[in-house]
């Protein structure tokens, strides 16, 4: 179902997960942003010069590309052994080596305009979901190793390497939605069966979907809310939602971020209900979709 097409035959920028006579078993999913073109990726990735490479490649358009079989360790995340200490991931530090030898990665294609600030197109939503699944399956098939999806195994590059990529994969990244649909596909047994959920969230019948996943994003903005360098920009995604408060039923008082925070939260818990208003709460979060797309919110 996911159009994933092997690019590695021109690769040469990855070596073995194997360091000091020890080997590696992949248990780390790391995800990047490209700022950059899939096109730039590809050329870039080929480039002996670059000594760059990610094992995986995630279009805007759900388009998948393999540079790097996973049996060997990609050049994406790698760090000195002085910087590993000072790792935010736990299990960078635990581990103590390169990140490098037991990380699987993922490039995902933003750029100016369209997806820098790691905000992802639907499409590349459930593809970039798919991978996570698929690379859990692969992993067990070659190492019999099951990485549990989580956020101390599924991470972000700035986990790793704050100090060079304070921000990847890009403040809107799509975590909170990530980890609950990953939560789901841990309990599905097999990658076909995973298919068939993705192919009915991608269908018309997609709208919860798409109501959970306002829901999800706003979730995740309210807990920056409180953050010294994220909280801004917070509030000021939250309040681009004023203009639709009196739709969904805020109530009286001032309009704050917190406060609509706190009404569309509402809303998502009546819509993963099984009530007589679920299908109320729905509408109401689909109506914030157009100015949450309009802004770059969602």
């Amino acid at each position: 179902m996911i159009d994933m097409k092997w690019m590695g035959d021109r690769v040469p920028n990855h070596g073995p997960r194997a360091a000091k006579n020890r080997t590696y078993t992949p248990i780390v999913i790391v995800n990047h942003i490209s700022i950059g073109t899939m096109a730039s990726m590809d050329a870039w990735f080929r480039n002996p010069a670059a000594q760059a490479s990610s094992h995986f490649g995630n279009a805007r358009d759900g388009r998948v590309h393999q540079y790097v079989d996973i049996k060997r360790a990609a050049w994406t995340q790698g760090l000195l052994p002085a910087a590993i200490p000072t790792a935010p991931a736990a299990v960078v530090r635990e581990m103590g080596v390169n990140p490098n030898l037991y990380c699987v990665s993922i490039e995902n294609e933003g750029y100016a305009g369209n997806g820098a600030d790691g905000t992802l197109t639907e499409e590349q939503f459930w593809s970039l979901c798919w991978l996570h699944k698929y690379i859990q399956m692969e992993v067990e098939r070659i190492w019999g190793h099951h990485i549990r999806f989580g956020p101390d195994t599924v991470l972000g590059h700035y986990q790793i390497d704050p100090r060079r990529k304070p921000y990847c994969p890009g403040l809107n990244f799509p975590w909170a939605r990530l980890y609950a649909e990953l939560a789901v596909a841990e309990s599905i047994q097999t990658l076909e069966l995973y298919e068939e959920r993705i192919a009915y969230q991608l269908s018309q019948a997609s709208r919860y979907a798409a109501a959970f996943a306002i829901a999800g994003r706003v979730r995740d903005l309210a807990e920056r809310l409180s953050d010294k360098t994220w909280g801004a920009a917070a509030e000021t995604k939250l309040l681009y939602l004023a203009p639709v408060m009196p739709s969904i039923a805020y109530g009286d008082g001032p309009v704050t971020a917190a406060g609509i925070a706190s009404r569309i939260l509402q809303l998502g818990q009546t819509a993963m209900g099984a009530g007589s208003w679920q299908e109320e709460a729905v509408r109401k979060l689909l109506l914030l979709e157009p100015i949450m797309k309009e802004k770059g919110v969602l």
